[in-house]
């Protein structure tokens, strides 16, 4: 019988297993220890959620997969969806401009904050950090989260009276901050750190590199799209652009970090010229962190200037240092 975790291959020594259940028991450690979450296995060819695993004897059965996902994935896409979440409700109340929005309306959107003012305590958790201790603009973003909180507290005692009441006017620059806000934490090192300890099948890496080889000409076009945005004066087109590269580099740095434990191949002995990919995340990640910082204390010149020059020559040669990796992972 053959074990699998998400269809790849894994050399697991079973002992006294006699049934589904009795492996799913011995690898659960194992998953545990890399961060991971077991959602379901297959078995055959027959996919069973977590809480309806059949206790199955192991003699009548050739291959389990267990079906998991890293505790990152679960944060970065939750995180993610939240972000996706505020662009619905920035672009739906500049559509509606000087129209009113109905009870329903404004239930949804007190049910999405509720659900944002969840996630946020969740996300915190699995990152290990205080929210208040994130400094964002000229408070912190806890400040930014109570003033969330205050328009959903507003908008439910107004939905009751709404008829007597007239309007009420919600501002989106809330949604706009809190969206950078969630940009903030998946470019921390607290996500980096979550990241570094999760693990990803093989299959997934090797397609995650090829896609950021793809796309790496269309970022440092969106690289230098934002540096110029900048420096017009054109700050709200400048922050999508660089949120967007910001995204990429957090989907290219998270691919990198797994690529030594999975395949057992150091970083450090990937080199053009004379120096590695790890020598060279480094510089980068060194460089965003600085954007950061910059962008937290809304200092846009200098912004410009980063995003201009420092940051676009160290991404020169990432596509070599991507054939590089793949070549020595597909043999």
């Amino acid at each position: 019988m053959e074990i699998r975790i998400n269809d790849y291959p894994v050399d697991i020594v079973l002992e006294n297993e006699k049934t589904v259940n009795d492996v799913v028991a011995s690898i659960s450690e194992w998953i545990k220890q890399k961060n991971l979450i077991l959602a379901g296995i297959d078995i055959d060819g027959e996919e069973y959620l977590i809480d309806a695993i059949p206790d199955l004897l192991l003699e009548n059965i050739d291959v389990i997969n267990c079906l998991v996902q890293s505790i990152s994935d679960i944060v970065y896409e939750t995180v993610n969806a939240a972000i996706a979440y505020c662009d619905r409700v920035i672009g739906y109340l500049q559509d509606i401009e000087e129209e009113s929005m109905d009870a329903e309306e404004l239930e949804d959107l007190v049910s999405g904050i509720e659900w944002l003012m969840e996630m946020f305590p969740s996300v915190s958790n699995f990152l290990g950090i205080n929210i208040d201790d994130i400094k964002y603009r000229d408070s912190s973003a806890g400040n930014y989260i109570k003033r969330l909180d205050e328009l959903r507290d507003r908008i439910a005692k107004f939905i009751p009276e709404m008829g007597d009441s007239g309007e009420i006017v919600i501002d989106d620059s809330i949604f706009m901050h809190i969206r950078e806000i969630l940009h903030i934490l998946l470019a921390g090192e607290e996500m980096k750190k979550l990241i570094r300890d999760s693990v990803d099948s093989p299959d997934v890496l090797i397609n995650s590199l090829k896609e950021i080889k793809e796309r790496l000409p269309e970022q440092k076009a969106i690289l230098e799209s934002a540096a110029i945005s900048y420096q017009s004066g054109n700050d709200k087109q400048g922050m999508e652009q660089l949120l967007s590269f910001i995204n990429f580099m957090f989907h290219y740095t998270r691919t990198c970090y797994q690529i030594s434990p999975v395949f057992d191949i150091p970083l450090k002995d990937i080199i053009i010229g004379e120096e590695s990919i790890d020598e060279k995340n480094r510089e980068l990640q060194i460089l965003l962190n600085e954007t950061v910082e910059i962008l937290e204390d809304n200092d846009m010149v200098s912004l410009a200037d980063i995003l201009e020059y420092e940051i676009t020559e160290s991404m020169e040669n990432l596509e070599q240092y991507i054939d590089l990796l793949l070549e020595k992972i597909l043999g």
